[in-house]
């Protein structure tokens, strides 16, 4: 398939610190929904490898998981899959040392985000374009490269070796997670819920 390079409309986001929680979420969390039919895809880049070469990708168009946040702009600036705008796309967290650009896509890609923890990129997030792609197509063409996923929902699959957790979320988005960062994400929740169960069972005795 040519490469088109289109713009095809372009949506301002301003992050406050609702759309930090937001953001937060769309990358740990699945999303629901269904994505309508094309007939083709070929953003992703893959090929298919052998049965035995299953090690999930680290990266997306040489945006690879550790990279800093300059190293990703500098990409981004040169990229035609991104309407990148520079640092209005940047947006603290509510977290120490955590970031995330929040940039508008191309063509096939509706919006980009990369998330840093400690100056390092953890996530990255490709919101699809459901008028351009389908689930179906999107699917199997992971599934050549990767294989069956080890995880498998009406909602989310889950490809994953020692290193990454590569997802599929409805209604149309890709992710790339480091699993360390995903996995220390999962306990952050779970230790949450832990003192929030204590603080709520600390202040009832206080009557």
């Amino acid at each position: 398939m040519a490469a088109i390079q289109v713009k095809e409309g372009k949506l301002a986001r301003k992050l406050g610190s609702a759309g930090n929680l937001m953001i937060v979420g769309l990358i740990f969390f699945p999303l629901m929904g269904l994505a309508s039919q094309t007939p083709d895809f070929q953003v992703l880049d893959v090929e298919n490898h052998d049965e035995a070469d299953k090690v999930i990708s680290r990266s997306y168009r040489g945006y690879s998981l550790g990279m800093s946040p300059n190293e990703v702009k500098n990409k981004l600036e040169l990229d035609n899959r991104f309407n990148y705008r520079g640092d209005p796309d940047l947006s603290l967290l509510q977290r120490p040392r955590a970031s995330v650009i929040d940039t508008e896509g191309l063509l096939f890609i509706s919006r980009g985000l990369f998330q840093f923890e400690k100056d390092a990129l953890i996530a990255i997030v490709l919101e699809l374009n459901p008028k351009r792609l389908d689930w179906y197509t999107v699917y199997s063409t992971l599934e050549g490269k990767y294989g069956a996923p080890s995880d498998l929902g009406p909602s989310r699959i889950v490809w994953e070796d020692a290193h990454t957790r590569l997802t599929m979320e409805k209604p149309l988005t890709v992710k790339y997670l480091d699993r360390a960062a995903f996995n220390a994400a999962l306990d952050e929740v779970s230790n949450r819920k832990a003192w929030l169960a204590q603080a709520r069972g600390e202040f009832l005795d206080e009557f």
